[in-house]
């Protein structure tokens, strides 16, 4: 910014009191000269003198009235230098008023515009904490989310692994169930062999013993006087002998049958303990 000169105010009315005070002065001067009494004069040096006086007087009052004019000029001219001082001042001060509102504008404006920065900045800077804040939450998801279905493919491939296990299990158990079904038929069967070989063979045996009583019935009746008490103490001695071969069949199955009933029992106690220890089976 320029340095701008202040040029000192002149008081104009002062000037003019004081151009007048020294005009009074010098009238009053001029009144107070002691007036001389006028003689009558005859000679031609006293008109002449007189004359001069008065010329001499009038060029005085002409001066006065030259110099009167001259001050009021200076005066005006003074005041018309005064007054363009001012009006010149005047301009400077509004041209630095404008200077200051420009400055004053700018500066607000300048003010505004960091402000605004400043908010936009702020603004920039929330948006961007936001961002970060919701980039931040996406891959928290995002690993939430993967680890889950890693963790959900985890427990499908355990659950899998359980269900393929029971699926062994339940299969060695058919297979195992199976092969018992097949023991216990075949057992079944050679028991029902066995017990229609026995019927068979008591069939066969009643069979051979009614034949062998016909026989002997027609013997007794052909020598049942005679041979009656030794046909008595064969046929005992039959039955007996059939008693004992049937006894001795009947340990036999009860013995089969026991033997049977262990097995049982050990398949049994193998079974719960395959169950009770499912590793073994694996």
């Amino acid at each position: 910014m320029k340095q701008i000169k202040f040029i000192p105010k002149v008081d104009i009315k002062k000037l003019a009191k004081k151009a007048s005070k020294t005009l009074s002065k010098v009238y009053r001067r001029v009144e107070k000269k002691p007036k001389k009494i006028k003689k009558k004069i005859k000679t031609n040096s006293q008109i002449k003198f007189f004359q001069k006086l008065r010329e001499q007087k009038s060029k005085q009052q002409f001066k006065e009235k030259i110099l009167k004019l001259q001050t009021i000029k200076e005066r005006n001219l003074e005041k018309k230098k005064i007054k363009d001082e001012e009006f010149k001042l005047k301009n400077k001060e509004l041209k630095l008023k404008q200077e200051d509102l420009r400055l004053r504008t700018a500066e607000q404006k300048l003010k505004e515009q960091t402000e605004q920065r400043l908010q936009d900045q702020e603004e920039r800077r929330k948006n961007e904490d936001r961002r970060l804040r919701e980039e931040s939450q996406r891959i928290r998801d995002e690993e939430r989310r993967v680890r889950e279905a890693a963790e959900q493919r985890l427990r499908n491939e355990e659950q899998r692994l359980l269900d393929e296990q029971q699926r062994r299990r339940d299969e060695e158990q058919r297979k195992r169930d199976d092969e018992e079904k097949r023991r216990l038929e075949a057992a079944q069967k050679v028991k029902d062999d066995e017990r229609i070989a026995i019927e068979e063979k008591e069939k066969q045996a009643l069979e051979v013993a009614k034949k062998i009583e016909d026989e002997e019935k027609q013997l007794r009746l052909a020598e049942e006087r005679k041979r009656n008490e030794a046909e008595k103490l064969r046929l005992k001695e039959w039955e007996q002998r059939f008693d004992a071969d049937r006894k001795k069949l009947e340990e036999e199955e009860f013995l089969k049958e026991e033997e049977l009933q262990q097995k049982e029992e050990e398949r049994r106690q193998k079974l719960l303990s395959e169950e009770k220890n499912p590793n073994k089976i694996n």
